[in-house]
């Protein structure tokens, strides 16, 4: 088999567990939203398609710009690797496991953007599906994979909860309003997807993450037309980020 058709299968792939998480995150609003009196915030004709639409379509672009050579198991690349001993040429585990973390994140997205605009939450029925998604996919790509992003996606995720957390803290402690507990568990998502795509794609998304959030409070404030007080939902920020951070990272890095 081709390294195209490979690659069009893990497009293919990706999209497919996109477009099944939109279709049921959005027929499911009721039940991740758990808070009936703001449902009619999230939900409409044109919202939900539109949300589950933009799911696949991130799914696709994710698929289409991730580094095709730490998924797709070429054979030069297996006989290469018979030949110096390198173990870590990808297998179709690999193939199989990103597909189904892309097409997830990529399926949650334009939900959890959506709702942090509104009504500025993360919601817990989105957020610990996918970190236990995550989790699962990182453990076994460890066991059954070849690919060393792995590794890295994990360790990733692991010092971005913990840097969040201890900011978390430090806000309650300063009674200062910083990040909520929602953005610290958003944050493995963010930077586990991040390290699949690259080492360093972790810094830039912070970077990235940070450079929107900061023009979205200036944006804020001058609508509002007071600096004092002015509050944005970091989620948007966060996940944009992740996404713009991710992709470009194998090409500027």
């Amino acid at each position: 088999m081709t390294a195209h058709v490979l690659h069009g299968m893990f497009i293919g792939l990706t999209v497919l567990v996109g477009l099944a998480g939109g279709l049921l995150l959005s027929r499911g609003t009721r039940w991740w939203l758990s808070d009936d009196s703001r449902i009619s915030l999230v939900t409409g004709r044109r919202l939900g398609p539109a949300m589950m639409f933009g799911g696949v379509l991130l799914a696709a672009a994710a698929a289409l710009l991730f580094p095709a050579s730490a998924v797709i198991p070429v054979d030069t690349f297996h006989t290469a690797a018979q030949l110096t001993g390198d173990v870590s040429a990808p297998n179709s585990a690999d193939l199989i496991l990103t597909a189904v973390v892309l097409g997830a994140v990529a399926a949650s997205t334009p939900f959890l953007i959506i709702v942090d605009i509104r009504i500025r939450r993360l919601p817990d029925r989105i957020v610990y599906p996918l970190i236990l998604l995550i989790l699962t996919a990182l453990v076994l790509g460890t066991v059954i994979g070849h690919s060393l992003n792995w590794y890295t996606g994990f360790i990733a995720g692991v010092a971005a909860a913990l840097l969040f957390l201890a900011l978390h803290l430090l806000g309650r402690l300063l009674r200062a309003r910083t990040l909520g507990l929602g953005d610290v568990k958003l944050a493995f998502v963010v930077f586990a997807l991040a390290g699949l795509f690259d080492p360093w794609a972790p810094a830039l998304v912070l970077i990235a993450m940070m450079l929107i959030a900061g023009v979205w409070a200036i944006i804020s404030a001058l609508r509002s037309r007071r600096l004092a007080g002015t509050t944005i939902a970091f989620g948007p920020a966060m996940l944009s980020g992740m996404w713009l951070g991710s992709v470009l990272a194998p090409f500027l890095l």
